[in-house]
């Protein structure tokens, strides 16, 4: 498991980040009293049939974390696995506390055709938190059907905000691209009943998606 810690400094002299290490390895890129802005960096292949990518985020009062990718992922094909090791799984666990902020625009998460995988995401708000989350799914590479991923967002502060299921079965898409704006200015997009705008795209390619434009327009 891969996890991430970051406090501020009640002096604001340098805040406190602490990491481990998984098949994600995090390098912080830059740091002061109350924020960091910290890179995923994968130590190898990823995805393969078997793998299971378990991230864990915390964010403490009143700090400000930013994440970064050096690029996207592929989830490659499993079909010549064994049946016990036909999928792959990419759980994401995030706590943001009491008057912090994460944002967190994660680059592209392609499935290759072949691919079987199962993702989740769940975030815990605290009061006054802020969340900027960027995902985008992609079905298949350059020429490819693409494989299958099966998602679930749940984001909760106090009450839920977004609990939602999503299969690309259902889709009828090539692309989901999806940018969950909670805490920080936003304008347009689809307003959610307990806070926050959801912006989201479904082209059929990657570079014709409106969530840049619509979300830059806020």
């Amino acid at each position: 498991m891969t996890t991430l810690s970051l406090r501020a400094d009640p002096v604001g002299r340098r805040a406190t980040v602490r990491t481990s290490a998984g098949v994600l390895r995090p390098y912080t890129l830059s740091c002061d009293g109350a924020s960091a802005r910290i890179c995923l960096v994968p130590t190898g292949a990823l995805l393969l049939a078997g793998d299971h990518v378990q991230l864990r985020v915390d964010v403490g009062p009143g700090a400000h974390l930013e994440l970064v990718e050096t690029a996207g992922t592929v989830a490659y094909d499993m079909r010549n696995a064994s049946p016990a090791q036909a999928c792959a799984r990419w759980d994401v666990e995030i706590r943001v506390a009491e008057g912090g902020s994460l944002r967190w625009e994660a680059l592209p998460f392609i499935v290759a055709t072949g691919a079987d995988v199962r993702r989740r995401t769940t975030v815990q708000l605290g009061a006054g938190a802020a969340l900027w989350l960027r995902e985008t799914l992609v079905l298949g590479r350059s020429g490819e059907a693409g494989g299958r991923v099966r998602s679930r967002l749940d984001v909760r502060r106090e009450v839920p905000v977004l609990v939602e299921d999503t299969d690309s079965v259902d889709v009828g898409s090539r692309v989901v691209d999806s940018l969950l704006v909670i805490g920080f200015e936003a304008v347009g997009g689809m307003r959610l009943a307990a806070g926050g705008t959801l912006f989201r795209s479904l082209p059929d390619q990657t570079h014709l998606s409106s969530v840049d434009r619509d979300a830059s327009s806020s």
